[in-house]
């Protein structure tokens, strides 16, 4: 690989490429009017397979190495199937699933998701703290955009009120935020098909990080109708390529503290806006404190803020690292050797464009052209070099682009060695019809990890 050509490439479209960094969890106002699922996704049911092995169809980059479903279920305490959904290519990469039964309609939706947060919340499946991501198996096969980012599309937050479990997003309004049974996740029967796959990602805190951060969901939303009314202070915040650390000309620290003083209503001035995942990542952060300790914070921010993993470059460059972009490279890396070069070019491959939203499609095709470089990064790792092989390439994309934090993010930072991940794969949750869920009754009875 040469960096110097690679960065030839590179330079002539920076800024269309950093959106590769952050993208996701758009809002109606980000797509065109006649797409179904306006935070960017595809319209078809990806819920579905062919194969008497799989209840759904889903790529090795859309799946997560087996030895990192570690997080143990206790599968008596729910009444919903659970199984091993192994990847198209082989076994060694999957998702381990589990399957609730809906009906037709949106009222039989909303139902079935919440009865799923009550059930998995009593059963410990959905905890406070954990990130809930969309996913949308049915992106696979489309471009290389989209297989970057994993099939996610939006983080949530989880929180757990009375023994059951909700969500908490970014944008803060009742398009996303409820029990799992806003438009985003059952839909609304017009302009939003909703969601039928869930990734479950836990961080790793102790579970006094978890009881502080109720408290803080429970402050905040006390007082929004007036932080996000008139005064609009943590509203959406469309531009993924500059998070707020970097957009304000602060530090992490400074920015979590000013979401504490915020929600506090102690600042009724600063505007802070957020994407889904960053929104996230603050109140994560936000949970290590107290709310003693945010109103004595001084101008340079709490020094009990503690961020569960740092913002992320866009691909590794040293070992013991891991970038937004790099999740596929995760799960290519277990398939056997013989199975990888072909691997890398499913990937990078363009398919079917006509399952991504309008918003979606304009991206991909503009970073088109800036998935050579990476491609040839991915290459050489599946070929067997090390890290230390591709660094000055992979610096050279990474110095380009500020470090963030993606819904992929999340995902990614639970897909590498135990010893090292900030974040543990839980399960993905999938909503199905009848035939699928009988399907689901039988794979479960097939070994699961």
């Amino acid at each position: 690989m040469k960096p110097s050509s690679m960065r030839s490439t590179l330079f002539a479209s920076l800024l269309v490429f950093g959106q590769l960094a952050g993208l996701g969890c758009a809002t109606e106002e980000d797509e065109a009017p006649d797409q179904l699922d306006p935070d960017g996704a595809g319209k078809g049911d990806g819920i579905t397979s062919t194969s008497p092995e799989r209840l759904f169809d889903a790529p090795f980059y859309f799946s997560v190495p087996k030895t990192a479903v570690e997080t143990p279920l206790d599968r008596p305490r729910y009444p919903y199937p659970t199984l091993w959904n192994k990847s198209v290519e082989g076994d060694e990469v999957g998702l381990r699933v589990i399957a609730v039964k809906q009906g037709v309609g949106v009222a039989a939706r909303k139902t079935a998701r919440r009865e799923m947060a009550q059930k998995l919340a009593a059963a410990g499946v959905l905890k406070d703290g954990d990130i809930v991501l969309t996913f949308r198996p049915e992106l696979a096969g489309t471009m290389a955009y989209p297989h970057i980012q994993m099939g996610s599309t939006h983080a949530g937050l989880v929180y757990t009120s009375g023994g059951a479990a909700f969500n908490v997003d970014s944008p803060l309004d009742s398009q996303y935020v409820g029990q799992f049974d806003a438009p985003h996740y059952a839909g609304n029967g017009t302009d939003d098909a909703g969601t039928d796959a869930l990734h479950v990602i836990r961080p790793r805190i102790s579970d006094e990080r978890r009881v502080q951060l109720r408290e803080w969901v429970g402050e905040l939303k006390s007082n929004l109708g007036r932080i996000n009314g008139e005064r609009a202070q943590i509203k959406f915040q469309s531009d993924y390529l500059v998070p707020a650390f970097v957009s304000a000309g602060k530090t992490p620290r400074q920015t979590v503290t000013a979401l504490g003083k915020i929600i506090l209503e102690l600042d009724t001035t600063t505007k802070q806006p957020m994407f889904c995942s960053e929104f996230a990542w603050h109140m994560l952060a936000l949970s290590a404190c107290t709310e003693a300790e945010i109103r004595a914070a001084g101008p340079e921010g709490a020094s009990c803020v503690d961020d569960v993993f740092a913002p992320m470059p866009l691909t590794a460059a040293a070992d013991g690292e891991v970038g937004l972009a790099d999740g596929p490279l995760l799960s290519l890396l277990q398939l056997p050797a013989e199975k990888r070069a072909d691997a890398v070019g499913q990937i990078f491959a363009e398919g079917d464009a006509a399952k991504l939203s309008s918003g979606h499609r304009a991206v991909s095709e503009q970073v088109a052209p800036m998935m050579g470089p990476l491609s040839q990064i991915f290459g050489a790792r599946a070929a067997g070099a090390p890290i230390a092989a591709v660094a000055e390439g992979a610096s050279a994309l990474d110095a380009q682009v500020p470090p963030n934090y993606s819904p992929t993010a999340y995902l990614v930072q639970a897909m590498g060695p135990t010893a090292t991940r900030t974040m543990d794969y839980v399960t993905t949750i999938t909503f199905v019809n009848g035939a699928g869920y009988d399907k689901a009754k039988l794979l479960a009875q097939q070994p699961v990890p």
